[in-house]
């Protein structure tokens, strides 16, 4: 769509845009609500709870942490809106300021509406999209800046003597947040806009240098001023971590993320293909590299290179895990949807228009899936529900919980992670309508199933027999039990209990 003119194709691709948006803030809102809680959404909900002052959280917890504090910011900004689910949906308007910030880039560049909405397709159907959409963490902040920081940066590159303020200001706020919000996206971004700088340096480029060079530095010296702050922290937290080392490990959460980044519309991945088929027959006929094979092959040169530097990273001290590599979705996306739009624009309209549409129900289709299968995420709320129907049915059931089910987690570095699971145990429990019995508590119910709870066990899995033995070292006078583990969780009972429905 880059050889001819763009207005005839502005209606469709807005209205496939807009239902996609449209359909994505629905199935958020949905699967937000229908997900339970797991315990990285605890842990942020713990240190942005209202009680303590902004001053005492910054220096006792979120510098403390291992990324930038400006996501606990923003969650410490919206803790009124309650528990986590309803929390979660923040991340709707976190979405809301990156669609507003592709249109102000878009607006003024005709040659970038076509990729920006085959992109929004591709984010639409992307797992992590919904994944990270719907829960309490910066993972969905990281995908959208990764989707943004691609779109300003082409527009940019395309048209660097516009200098319109409000592409300007868009690439700035992309760049702040990119570079503050968690450190991989830090790492990863600043990688990524490597290449662009480094091409117009050495083309003497100074339009492109004053419009791209300013904003990485301002937010480069955010981020060390914080850096400086943190990084004692970041050592200290990392001495002993649970993310697997070597090279196998960082390189399956970095093909992983590509993978399904590819396999999210495989329409859209085909026409990728062919699209990367006719700008490489567009090199060998005019002799001369196409704006838009520039454009696709600056960013997969920025993210190579800012996986290379991952994995460097990642083999001096385990950082890596896919979940983390959001902010590459979205370059993947761009790079996707910006060779798509060369095989659209070779077709004619009767074919394209069709084609949208068809790429749009695949990437509606895959959201439905997404969406039900994050809303079946295990979390904490398996167990509960499991208790909260043997008290239902058994009114003296007692309920005991034992910080030596999550010692592990609790003693990991930052220090709230001593006080998250105790937290967690108690609101679910609130939530649901039981009561906890108190730490020091060797009571036993005569009449009712004993119950002993323990959730977010992933990495020692007890059994049944660890398991008792512990409880009667504690100084319970149980003799057996039963095990039922749900999802991550699991409760031990004295008594059989009623069929699970988890």
């Amino acid at each position: 769509m880059f050889d001819h003119d763009e207005s005839a194709h502005n209606a469709p691709c807005m209205a496939a845009v807009t239902i996609a948006l449209a359909a994505l803030v629905i199935a958020i809102t949905w699967t937000a609500f229908e997900r339970g809680p797991w315990y990285d959404e605890f842990y942020t909900q713990y240190v942005t709870r209202p009680g303590p002052g902004w001053f005492e959280a910054l220096t006792t917890s979120w510098l403390a942490d291992n990324h930038p504090p400006f996501f606990y910011m923003l969650m410490r900004a919206t803790a009124w809106m309650g528990a986590i689910e309803p929390h979660r949906l923040v991340n709707l308007a976190v979405a809301a300021v990156a669609v507003l910030g592709g249109w102000l880039v878009v607006r003024g560049e005709a040659r970038l509406r076509a990729p920006a909405a085959i992109m929004v397709l591709l984010l639409t159907a992307n797992h992590w999209t919904m994944h990270s959409g719907t829960e309490l963490r910066s993972y969905f902040t990281s995908l959208c800046a990764g989707a943004l920081l691609s779109l300003t940066l082409a527009s940019i590159w395309l048209s660097p003597s516009k200098g319109e303020w409000s592409r300007q200001a868009v690439y700035a706020l992309t760049v702040l947040v990119a570079f503050n919000t968690h450190i991989i996206t830090t790492l990863f971004s600043g990688a990524f806009i490597v290449p662009f700088l480094t091409v117009a340096l050495l083309r003497r480029d100074r339009e492109r240098l004053r419009a791209l060079f300013p904003a990485p530095i301002a937010a480069g010296v955010v981020f060390l001023s914080v850096t400086a702050l943190q990084f004692s922290h970041w050592e200290q937290n990392t001495q002993v971590f649970w993310i697997a080392g070597g090279f196998n490990s960082a390189r399956y959460s970095m093909e992983y993320a590509v993978q399904r980044t590819l396999e999210a519309n495989p329409l859209i991945l085909l026409g990728s293909v062919a699209g990367t088929v006719l700008l490489c027959r567009d090199v060998l006929r005019t002799r001369k590299v196409p704006e838009l094979l520039e454009l696709c092959l600056l960013a997969g040169v920025g993210l190579c290179l800012a996986f290379a530097l991952l994995m460097g990273i990642h083999l001096i001290r385990p950082v890596i895990i896919e979940k983390y590599l959001t902010a590459a979705v979205g370059t993947v996306a761009f790079v996707m949807a910006a060779a798509c739009t060369r095989l659209l624009s070779a077709l004619p309209r009767r074919v394209e228009v069709p084609l949208l549409f068809l790429a749009l129900a695949v990437s509606l289709l895959a959201l439905a899936d997404n969406a039900r299968k994050v809303a079946a995420l295990n979390s904490w709320m398996g167990t509960g529900r499991l208790i909260a129907r043997t008290v239902a049915s058994c009114p003296q059931t007692t309920v005991h919980t034992d910080d030596f089910w999550n010692a592990d987690v609790m003693a990991m570095s930052p220090a709230d992670n001593r006080y998250v699971a105790p937290w967690a145990y108690k609101r679910i429990a609130t939530r649901l309508g039981f009561h906890i019995a108190p730490a020091s508590s060797r009571a036993l119910s005569a009449t009712c199933p004993n119950l002993f709870w323990a959730e977010h066990d992933t990495t020692r899995r007890f059994d049944e027999t660890s398991v008792l033995e512990h409880i009667r070292q504690s100084g319970f006078a149980i003799r057996s039990i039963t095990l039922y583990r749900v999802g991550d969780g699991w409760v031990a009972s004295d008594r059989p209990l009623l069929p699970t429905e988890d």
